[in-house]
């Protein structure tokens, strides 16, 4: 069984390496950044990009797909097409989910593009706001010093991901949702999940509480 992993906005592999020792089978993971590259993709959407990863990866129902934030959202429309597992931690399949700063996607693209939107004195603002003295603070200001220094193209192709409308309807739901209901990033699903403590990075605060669940859903998919 191939296990493929995508991460979320701004973050790398390493945002699964507290429950990845657990997780059962082969492991794959995408690199995002590397998938979407420097240049401007205007006409990308989740849609074209999970076609693409299914092309590349030769992605098929055999393989269970685990996404983290924007990765989920990813696996979900990779389950689109090939009719994978996919499990969800702190994502969504609803837009309205994900919490946006700005509802003009052209203005949080030019701010991003002149390092209005990813700085030090932002970083130090949400930080305060929302993480000061949390067990994730450390996790949080990783991704938004990865931000600061990323490619501003790059970034903003992630946020068409996330962003740009897809002229498809998508029918197929998640297998297994996880998500904390304090989460800051992604307000929680309105469909069943299993709840955990934490919030948006309690695959890394909170490894347990996110791999027991995923290990028992693995377990059930093999007895089929």
């Amino acid at each position: 069984m191939r296990v493929i992993f995508i991460h979320g906005f701004g973050e790398n592999e390493s945002i699964f390496s507290k429950v990845v020792p657990f997780i059962p089978g082969g492991h794959t993971f995408l690199n995002v950044w590397e998938l979407l590259g420097d240049k401007p993709l205007p006409g990308i959407n989740v849609l074209v990009f999970a076609q693409s990863l299914v092309e590349k990866y030769d992605i098929t129902q055999h393989d269970v797909i685990i996404g983290h934030s924007m990765g989920g959202w990813i696996a979900w429309h990779i389950k689109h097409f090939t009719g994978s597992p996919v499990v969800q931690i702190a994502s969504w399949t609803d837009p309205d989910r994900p919490i946006k700063p700005l509802k003009n996607v052209k203005i949080i693209y030019w701010l991003v593009r002149n390092g209005l939107f990813f700085n030090r004195f932002l970083k130090r603002l949400f930080t305060a706001k929302g993480y000061k003295g949390k067990p994730s603070k450390q996790i949080y200001e990783e991704i938004f010093d990865r931000l600061i220094a990323g490619n501003k193209e790059n970034i903003i192709n992630q946020l068409r991901l996330i962003l740009t409308p897809v002229p498809e309807r998508v029918t197929v739901h998640p297998d297994l949702r996880i998500h904390a209901r304090a989460d800051l990033v992604v307000r929680p699903p309105r469909e069943p999940y299993d709840e955990v403590i934490g919030d948006h990075f309690t695959l890394y605060t909170y490894p347990e509480a996110v791999y027991k669940p995923i290990v028992a859903f693995l377990n059930h998919l093999q007895k089929k």
